[in-house]
């Protein structure tokens, strides 16, 4: 599976996408919302994994101009956040994300999800 991975701390990268990688799935990685936007046209991507709190451009409005895009609406967005407020989560969903997942070492949770979205391409 093709991950297109969009948060603007290195360490979360780091951790996400060698976890991704050790389960064979291919990770391209975005620095904010407009990187990501720039990366959509020339990948085939499979799924999103998106940081809320990014400068230049957040989670939501990315999101909001990738669900408005008709060569891009179908993709589906996982939120990554630190926030596991009802705000945060109402927000990642009302503006067409798939799900979310609270920022951790631990991908095993992102991964089930991952399963779960797509099970013919199981980890």
């Amino acid at each position: 599976m093709r991950i297109l991975l969009v948060d603007d701390q290195s360490f979360i990268k780091h951790i996400y996408s060698k976890e991704l990688e050790k389960h064979g799935h291919t990770v391209i990685c975005a620095e904010d919302g407009l990187d990501a936007l720039k990366s959509l046209p020339v990948s085939n991507i499979d799924v999103i994994l998106l940081d809320v709190i990014m400068p230049n451009l957040n989670g939501f409005e990315t999101c909001k101009k990738i669900k408005t895009n008709p060569k891009t609406k179908d993709i589906p967005v996982i939120f990554l956040t630190a926030n596991a407020d009802k705000d945060t989560i109402f927000n990642a969903i009302r503006v067409g994300g798939s799900d979310f997942v609270i920022k951790s070492s631990d991908c095993n949770i992102l991964l089930e999800k991952l399963d779960n979205l797509f099970p013919d391409k199981k980890t």
